[in-house]
């Protein structure tokens, strides 16, 4: 892009997401600032937002992005973050971060004219208020940037402290105290284990349990890591619009009862790796298939000890009201003794810069309960409203990948390079997408964000929207077996590059399996010939 047509780009939000698509876009050549309301970059990962303890979930070698290593597995907060600031650093995103601004409005006279730039107005953390045009604007304010705040009936009778996970900074905010956890997700489990360690008691309450794997499967001898390979996906129907093969539409039509069963099979072999110290009282044990779980999990360190020992209670439940200073009643009738309550509750989805009328005109629908429906042609584009994308909201096993390759797509849609369908056909791909989710975790809470398990599909519709190779590596051994680790997708600038410059799929040699088995009847031709 030349300098006198360079483009200007606004991304909200300096979280992981927000980092990978303004380096994508710098090398695109675009004028990129982002605007951050914290006073450090890495969204949930840095220290106003993490909690203590907060751990990734992911083993080592799959929590990066392309062209920066990070082989660290189940990493600490402090770790992710100093990963996500060498990344700012390396690749000159720091300085373009104006931190501690807080976006209050985005916003133009007509936002479906591509002509005009957007007006976005800030306010910094000593009150000034600034002005700033962009010709482009990314929303990259992710999904887990504002708690689900709970009231309880009753509430103003608690003499206690009703907090959440990201406000627990120390073991001391625990100390002594009758602790309550709602919630049965990752950061309720972490905290379940910190008040089980430094609380005076802890009771976990929740209305349902979700699948929580251990860090070894396959009765403790093989790594999760393992579960990012492309032969693990085989297991799950294909996703919506995912450039799959037609061998492997043919089998799950064949054989639908597949997943089913090879979900059972991983839901047993959890049950015996956790064993009767987590499920004997069966609390723990989650009421829906693997296969509709919409919130995968990785049980936390000393969970099912501390559960054994009594110090960590569940309850399948949830509270009806607060009866006094210190008593909660559950909707079971039983009553507990509480000194804090902390609402591990998940997150809601709010726009707040955009006025109602646009957020709407974006597919930005509120919901009960304050959270926000997000109708978005591939999870990114609203439809009809042209030089403003999101970017971050999927929440998978392969959340970086994922944003990682759809900030890649981003980029090629404001370069103006991706042939984009009709309006009706958008709106379609969003129907399709939503009613599979839907249809697939509704059961479990999922959302038209929750992917869990599927990453891989997800991620090949942009690679096959921008027309480059879906196969990653030479051969069909390694592109099944080997973990998929981000790496591979370290060349996608250069192959775009070549493709719009001149026109042209950069092509690599990919030894396929039906290479190895025309390689074998030729073998055992010459054997028989000679």
């Amino acid at each position: 892009m030349s300098e006198s047509k360079q483009k200007t780009v606004a991304i909200v939000g300096a979280g992981a997401c927000g980092l990978v698509c303004a380096k994508v876009l710098l090398d695109d050549g675009f004028d990129v600032s982002i605007f951050e309301k914290q006073r450090e970059l890495g969204g949930v990962w840095c220290a106003e937002s993490a909690y203590i303890d907060l751990h990734d979930q992911q083993a080592g070698g799959t929590y990066e992005f392309s062209d920066l290593f990070n082989g660290e597995e189940f990493a600490p907060w402090w770790r992710v973050h100093d990963y996500l600031q060498k990344y700012a650093d390396l690749f000159h995103l720091t300085q373009r971060i104006h931190f501690q601004t807080r976006v209050m409005s985005i916003d133009k006279e007509n936002i479906k004219n591509d002509t005009i730039p957007w007006i976005v107005k800030v306010e910094t953390i000593d009150g000034q208020n600034k002005t700033f045009e962009f010709d482009l604007v990314v929303i990259a304010t992710g999904l887990f940037s504002e708690p689900n705040v709970l009231n309880f009936q009753g509430q103003n009778k608690f003499a206690g402290e009703i907090t959440y996970p990201f406000a627990i900074k120390s073991y001391e905010q625990m100390a002594n105290k009758r602790v309550v956890i709602i919630g049965s997700g990752k950061s309720a489990a972490d905290m379940a284990v910190l008040a089980g360690h430094y609380a005076r008691s802890c009771h976990l309450v929740f209305r349902k349990a979700h699948w929580a794997l251990p860090r070894k499967i396959i009765g403790g001898y093989m790594s999760i890591r393992y579960l990012l390979t492309r032969v693990f996906s085989i297991n799950f129907p294909p996703f919506p619009d995912a450039p799959h093969t037609y061998l492997f539409h043919l089998f799950h039509r064949k054989f639908p009862a597949f997943s089913i069963k090879s979900s059972k099979d991983a839901e047993a072999d959890i049950l015996a790796i956790h064993g009767p110290d987590l499920f004997n009282d069966k609390i723990f044990i989650p009421q829906h298939l693997l296969h509709h779980e919409s919130s995968v999990i990785v049980l936390p360190d000393d969970f099912i000890k501390l559960k054994k020992e009594g110090r960590i209670i569940g309850k399948l439940a949830s509270i009806r009201e607060i009866v006094n200073e210190t008593t909660i009643r559950l909707d079971s009738e039983e009553e507990l003794e509480a000194d804090m309550i902390i609402c591990a509750t998940g997150f809601v989805r709010r726009f707040s810069f955009f006025s109602e009328k646009n957020a709407q005109a974006m597919g930005l629908v509120k919901k009960s309960g304050g959270d926000t429906k997000i109708n978005l042609y591939r999870q990114v584009l609203p439809v009809g409203i042209p030089n403003i994308c999101f970017i971050g909201f999927t929440s998978s096993t392969g959340h970086w990948t994922i944003a990682e390759v759809a900030s890649h797509w981003l980029s090629d849609y404001f370069l103006k390079r991706l042939k984009l369908p009709s309006e009706k056909e958008m709106h379609e791909e969003i129907e399709r997408r939503h009613t599979f989710l839907y249809d697939t975790f509704g059961d479990t809470g999922g959302a038209e964000y929750e992917f869990s398990y599927y990453w891989i599909g997800p991620f090949e519709i942009y690679l096959k929207d921008m027309g480059l190779a879906l196969h990653r590596t030479n051969n069909w051994i390694t592109e099944y077996f080997v973990v998929y680790r981000p790496y591979r997708l370290r060349g996608l600038h250069e192959e775009r590059r070549i493709k719009a410059e001149k026109g042209i799929v950069p092509r690599h040699w990919y030894f396929s399996f039906e290479h190895t088995i025309c390689l074998i009847l030729l073998l055992i031709f010459l054997f028989f010939i000679f």
